[in-house]
């Protein structure tokens, strides 16, 4: 009987820090004040989608060179919580780049690397 009582209680105390692990993990989902999804596309463009919690503050995009140097920036307005850009980065020279996601002091930034294929030249003798 005292075997039982310590397996349930242990349950009971298992799952109560379960419980509480997953309320944490949800008030801090909650917290974040947007979330970001940054992918590349078959034809070399970059998708930038945003999904604001709240319409309270604009948002800024910046795409920014490895030292800095802003490229493209655009600010979106307040009222628009959802919304996704298109970035065309097929002109750009090779190099490394960031883009950043800021809103109501909140920054998400994500890093990526253009680089020319090269094209060797094989010679076979038959």
């Amino acid at each position: 009987m005292k075997n039982s009582i310590k397996t349930f209680a242990v349950a009971i105390a298992l799952i109560a820090a379960a419980f509480t692990a997953n309320a944490e993990d949800n008030e801090i989902k909650k917290s974040a004040g947007f979330g970001t999804g940054i992918y590349t596309t078959k034809s070399g463009k970059i998708n930038v989608f945003v999904d604001k919690v709240n319409a309270d503050s604009p948002t800024t995009i910046l795409l920014k060179t490895k030292n800095g140097q802003v490229v493209y920036r655009e600010t979106v307005g307040k009222n628009e919580q959802k919304f996704g850009r298109t970035l065309n980065v097929n002109e750009l020279p090779s190099g490394n780049y960031e883009i950043e996601v800021s809103s109501k002091g909140e920054k998400q930034s994500k890093s990526f690397q253009l680089s020319e294929q090269k094209i060797e030249r094989v010679l076979a003798v038959k």
